[in-house]
């Protein structure tokens, strides 16, 4: 971990990254080549998680092994990456799901692509980019990274304190998915990998789950304290009640 290889993957990475970026927000306008870019990005990404089999599969002579982060959603970025996928390929942009979907993918799934690649675990027990297994967990996570911040560069999300309700949003499917896998493989006589790392976080031995909790509270608790500059009648509480409001009076009038 943090040797020369990684040093150098993470600013080559952050360079490409950010030119890409700023090239996308520069020069493409046009909301069917957004769409375009967000869906490459979301596909190579899956492409180059699942890379390995058909290296495996030439170079052992036509075998490969299946591990569980090929079909089962595991860890956080591995279901980021479904998500993005998911995203991307929603054709209403401005539905309810798109929105939970994508603000989820931008906050979230832009700090998992970059823990992820600063704190790779494959890497960090086996530190070569040598090994194409390893070179494609850290090529997806930048992908990855790509598509969700393009989801604030092309315009597709605005976050807001409201934002709030799409964080609990995708971190309920976090915790189905951990609690779904770790039953699978405890059915199946399997010792699980801990799905989501309910039990404790890599690293820091805290459960996903109070994490999760907890970057609710704190995204939520920021976003109040923003909005404290503005009049009373636009803070958070206003507008929810304005909105409840409005939902009744449509109601009394059906």
């Amino acid at each position: 971990m943090f040797n020369l290889q990684h040093i150098l993957y993470m600013v080559i990475s952050a360079i490409v990254s950010a030119g890409l970026l700023v090239l996308f927000a520069k020069t493409v306008k046009e909301q069917k080549h957004k769409n375009f870019i967000l869906k490459f990005f979301a596909v190579i990404t899956v492409v180059i998680h699942i890379s390995n089999l058909w290296v495996e599969f030439f170079q052992n002579g036509g075998t490969a092994q299946i591990v569980g982060v090929h079909i089962l959603p595991l860890f956080p970025c591995n279901i980021v990456m479904w998500m993005l996928l998911v995203t991307a390929f929603i054709d209403n942009k401005e539905g309810t799901v798109f929105r939970l979907l994508a603000e989820f993918c931008f906050i979230v799934g832009t700090l998992c692509g970059v823990v992820g690649i600063l704190l790779n675990q494959n890497f960090g027990a086996n530190p070569t980019l040598a090994d194409y297994g390893i070179l494609k967990g850290m090529l997806s996570h930048s992908t990855m990274l790509i598509g969700c911040i393009y989801l604030f560069v092309g315009g597709y999300v605005r976050p807001g304190i409201f934002s709030t309700l799409s964080l609990v949003f995708g971190f309920g499917i976090f915790v189905i998915c951990g609690i779904v896998t770790n039953v699978l493989y405890a059915a199946f006589g399997m010792t699980s990998p801990d799905g989501i790392w309910i039990n404790g976080v890599p690293y820091i031995g805290v459960s996903s789950i109070i994490l999760g909790l907890a970057l609710v509270a704190v995204y939520f608790g920021v976003f109040a304290l923003i909005e404290l500059r503005l009049p009373p009648e636009k803070r958070w509480y206003s507008r929810l009640k304005n909105w409840f409001v409005n939902l009744k009076n449509k109601g009394e009038k059906q």
